[in-house]
């Protein structure tokens, strides 16, 4: 069924409807019928490709409309459709026909409220990506088959490359987009057989017959138009150059506009690994290491060229009029442009992408920021809404009047005087910021002059020691705070020193600093929180280097004021431990090298011969996760490091810092008990760590608490002289390992433990034998036991050892007996629901909750335990590789694993973000709390037609849980647990 959120009972609905029955369409198909009627009202242009090919409309339906498709995914879809095809007319109709049903699922995400711009425009250019993969493809056989495979001097092929550029580079292409491309190849050193053709027409000739597969018009009607200016020398060049000469091109006569084109560029078909090798070539003419400001102004004069070329009705024009698509993107890319030689982390071809960056560097304030994206996706979204609406060729809005105001409802708005409301306050937003580059940017500058007088006057009373209540008076009008006397304390707070930021010492020697210092403030998201952090940080700051550091650098100054206004978690590490400044000074990714290198400290205290400092031992754990910590979240926030990539990181930093406090421990109980005794194999008794849950699956986010169990291998004694039995060795050993990761210290916080997952849970031993292990799993072990085995994972010991524990773990749970019945498994997993979750109309668990991580957690273990479906510890670790992992096995369908996966990915994303928000709180949706509206913002969540984000996290959670919950139910059994949005929860 159509999730159908729009109104199509319309004469232009019903017009579409009766035509599509009139065309042989089945109207009388529920799904079918209230597509064409939606089509018909809201994205006319697209509804002859429905009365084209009727057939159509039930495609669409059955592809799905929840669920975003992937590159992969559709490379593997154009490739099946057009197997071993060469160029020619059922190559063309087989990609029309793919092209036009998923243009038209794209289109109706939009409309339906399922999917964000960003969204959307990103699978847009993988249409087109896999389009051109498939055409260049078939040409490729095509002219191969008649001249033969072009050979370099060594024999082997030479490579043949596409660049998407443009929108579609940086996987922004609109519904209506050109596509830009540009050829490269190899090599002219190399030999076509025969010698019939150069090694140039052979690519040439590819190329021709890639480009006309994509863009020739045809019965089925085309693909994508395709625009081949771009490439060097633009018209007058040729269709496709070789990498040599591509190079001597760019460094010779490359101009400022090549460098804008390829900073978008990336290889989307055919050779990649070329493609990426030309633009590393490349990137020092797109990046320069020097700074110059009048890039600026070339773009500026470039967007004026196309202006007065294609005689824009600026009123009319979302993209190319004032304060436009336009000038948004232009305003990033020449940031891009001056700063991305010195700032690598820039150069990244998506305009979202990269303006999160400029703002983790400082280079552009928050609210900036804020407003430009919201600006720039609303525009977009209205520029889709043209394109489904009046055509493909245009960016202007439909013409004053009934049309235009149908044009405006269709997009959420009461009338078109709501729409062109909302769009002057956009585009003046932009035109302001846009302006701002330039050096003659005059009417951004006047309006804020007042305001600067007025922050002045602020700061001078402050400093000289003007009481609370003159401060909030002063205040209310200029921070936009709940609380102006609240936000006066913390202000006041920083003048108490007079080398404080507002003390008057500094108003003194830097009057420049107080307002800058507020204006940064007023720009965050939550500015009464970066007050309170600013004078919580400054109050410790005292006699550190780095404070006249922050003094000196306007850009550091605003990342850390935007921090404070960001992340609880993130400045409370910070305000703690004011040396960590450095890592706002020099962020990058941390990765595993980086893991190993914080604990390079770690390593040498404990490897010191004689006895060890404990004490010493434990604050250099503390350091190393602190810094592990604070990196993977500066550069998740800061959208450099992905959530997978940002779990895995505090993975390692968990298992670095058990690995050191189990080392800590052994060294401590030997010194006092001697070694264990060696066992018949020569080797001494060995401690194993097993890591369970989160820890196991390598899934650990902020905050969270370490499962962990405690293994050795044989019985004995020690050898030294207050001997004891291994039992007991082994025991302090964990009892001290658990003290050493969970102690506080000065240094920072440590790790939660848990270790109720062992045999017997907390009634039983801490350390128990393998041969008891096995004993207790084979004889009393609960379903539920072996079930928690399937995420358990050895990560300290001996690597023989622990390959063996891995071993019996996998024996255990996918050779004994089979899991519980279906229906248990429902019942347990409703109890958690209902128990454990504390789920209302206005509280949300993302975990614990209706739909929640724990329906996929559950599902993909019973699954796995149902197959003995073995999977390597390194290869799925986690659990949406697992699901993928059934998938392949053919238990569950690919579209029920898709569901699972993109669902358990959303799910995760609002789990870690509300804990990288506020670590403290716990971690649940709140539907229509300012929590929420944070939450949305930071996932990128966009207002859609007429529904703010907060409200479109909430259905998009709904729906997502739904979703989770009855695939569940298909394959598990039934859950006797309603949502807590429906009627059943609130009888």
């Amino acid at each position: 069924m159509l999730p159908l959120a729009r109104e199509i009972d319309t004469p232009a609905a019903r017009a579409a409807i009766d035509a599509f029955a009139a065309a042989g369409g089945d109207a009388s198909h529920e799904g079918a019928r209230t597509l064409v009627g939606v089509l018909g009202e809201h994205a006319p242009a697209l509804l002859p490709l429905a009365l084209g090919d009727p057939t159509l409309p039930g495609d669409v339906l059955r592809i799905g409309l929840a669920r975003r498709a992937r590159v992969a995914a559709l490379i593997r879809q154009f490739g099946a459709a057009t197997q071993g095809m060469e160029d020619g007319p059922e190559l063309r109709r087989a990609m029309r026909r793919l092209r036009h049903r998923h243009i038209v699922r794209i289109a109706l995400q939009e409309i339906l409220r399922l999917a964000d711009i960003d969204s959307t425009s990103a699978e847009m250019a993988a249409l087109a990506a896999a389009a051109c993969d498939s055409a260049l493809e078939a040409a490729k056989r095509t002219v191969e088959k008649r001249f033969g495979v072009p050979v370099g001097e060594g024999g082997a092929p030479i490579g043949l490359t596409c660049l998407g550029m443009g929108k579609l580079g940086g996987w922004e292409l609109n519904l209506g987009s050109d596509v830009d491309l540009c050829f490269f190849y190899e090599t002219d050193d190399g030999e076509v057989p025969g010698d019939a053709i150069s090694v140039h027409e052979h690519h040439a000739r590819t190329t021709a017959r890639c480009v006309a597969a994509i863009s020739d018009v045809t019965e089925d009607g085309f693909c994508f138009r395709v625009d081949l200016r771009l490439r060097p020398e633009g018209t007058r060049g040729p269709l496709v150059n070789s990498l040599a000469s591509a190079e001597r091109y760019y460094e010779s006569w490359g101009r400022t506009w090549e460098r804008a084109a390829l900073l978008r560029a990336r290889p989307i078909a055919g050779d990649r690994a070329l493609g990426r090798r030309l633009l590393d070539a490349l990137r020092p003419f797109v990046f320069r290491r020097t700074v110059d400001p009048g890039i600026a102004r070339e773009m500026a004069q470039m967007l004026e060229r196309s202006r007065r070329e294609l005689a824009v009705d600026e009123a009319r024009d979302v993209k190319l009029g004032r304060g436009g698509i336009r000038e948004a993107e232009f305003f990033v890319q020449t940031l891009q442009l001056v700063w991305g030689g010195r700032n690598p982390q820039l150069q990244v071809p998506g305009t979202i992408q990269a303006l999160t960056r400029l703002e983790a560097a400082g280079l552009v304030r928050e609210r900036e920021a804020r407003a430009l994206a919201a600006g720039w996706a609303r525009l977009r979204r209205i520029e889709h809404r043209i394109h489904a609406w009046s055509g493909y060729q245009t960016h202007q809005l439909p013409p004053e009047g009934a049309e235009r105001a149908r044009f405006a409802r269709s997009l959420g708005y009461d009338d078109d005087h709501a729409l062109e409301r909302v769009m002057r306050e956009d585009r003046a937003r932009i035109a302001e910021l846009f302006d701002s580059l330039m050096p003659e940017g005059t009417s951004g500058r006047r309006e804020r002059s007042g305001r600067e007088e007025q922050l002045e006057a602020l700061c001078d009373r402050i400093a000289a020691g003007a009481d609370v209540d003159t401060v909030a008076e002063l205040v209310a009008p200029l921070l936009p705070v709940g609380d102006p006397h609240e936000a006066a304390e913390h202000l006041c707070r920083l003048a108490r020193r007079a080398d404080a930021p507002l003390g008057p010492v500094m108003r003194e020697t830097d009057p420049g600093l107080g307002p800058r210092l507020l204006e940064e403030v007023s720009s965050v998201a939550d500015p009464m929180a970066s007050l309170r952090h600013l004078a919580e940080f400054f109050a410790r700051l005292r006699g550190l280097s780095h404070e006249r550091r922050l003094f000196e650098d306007p850009l550091l100054l605003r990342r850390l004021v935007a921090l404070f206004g960001t992340s609880v978690t993130l400045s409370s590490g910070l305000i703690g431990h004011p040396e960590e400044l450095d890592l706002l000074l020099a962020p990058g990714v941390v990765d595993a090298s980086e893991v190993e290198a914080l604990h390079a400290e770690v390593d040498a205290l404990i490897a010191q011969e004689g006895e060890v400092d404990a004490e010493a031992i434990v604050a250099a754990m503390r350091r190393a996760k602190r810094g592990a910590t604070l990196r993977a979240g500066l550069a998740l926030a800061a959208g450099e490091l992905a959530l997978d990539d940002t779990m895995r990181v505090l993975t390692l930093t968990a298992e670095r810092q058990i690995r050191a406090a189990v080392a800590l421990a052994t060294r401590e109980s030997i010194a006092r008990f001697g070694p264990p005794a060696l066992g018949p194999s020569g080797q001494r008794a060995s401690l194993v760590v097993v890591a369970m849950g989160k820890l196991g699956a390598r899934e650990l986010g902020f905050g969270g608490d370490l499962d962990l169990i405690f293994l050795y291998d044989e019985d004995g004694e020690t050898e030294g002289a207050r001997s004891i039995g291994h039992a007991e060795l082994f025991s302090r050993i964990a009892q001290r390992t658990v003290r050493v990761l969970s102690q506080p210290d000065g240094e920072g916080p440590g790790y939660a433990t848990d270790t109720r997952l062992r045999p017997s849970g907390s009634q039983g031993t801490l350390v128990v034998s393998l041969e008891s292990f096995d004993r207790y799993h084979h004889e009393n072990a609960a379903p539920w036991e072996r079930q928690a085995l399937l995420r358990a994972r050895p990560i300290a010991g001996e690597p023989a050892l622990c390959a063996a524990v891995q071993a019996r773990i996998a024996a255990i749970t996918l050779a004994g007996e089979p899991p519980p019945p279906p229906e248990e498994l429902a019942t347990m997993r409703a109890r958690i629901q209902t128990e454990l979750a504390g789920e209302s109309r206005d509280r949300y668990h993302p975990k614990l909750g209706f739909g929640g991580l724990v329906d996929v957690e559950f599902l993909a273990q019973w699954l796995q335990m149902e197959q003995r479906l073995r999977t390597e510890p390194e290869a799925v670790p986690t659990t949406p590789g697992l699901v993928a992992a059934l998938a392949s096995a053919g238990r569950i369908s690919r579209s029920d694993a898709d569901a699972l996966i993109e669902g358990f990915s959303f799910l995760r994303a609002i789990e870690q973000t509300l804990k990288l928000l506020d670590e403290a709180r716990e971690p649940v949706l709140r539907p229509g709390s300012r929590s929420a509206e944070q939450l949305a913002r930071r996932l990128g969540i966009r207002e859609r037609d007429g529904h703010d984000p907060a409200r479109v996290l909430t259905s998009s959670y709904q729906r997502t849980t739904e979703e989770i919950r009855a695939v569940f139910e298909r394959v598990i059994a039934p859950v006797p647990a309603p949502s807590p949005w429906s009627p059943e929860a609130s009888a």
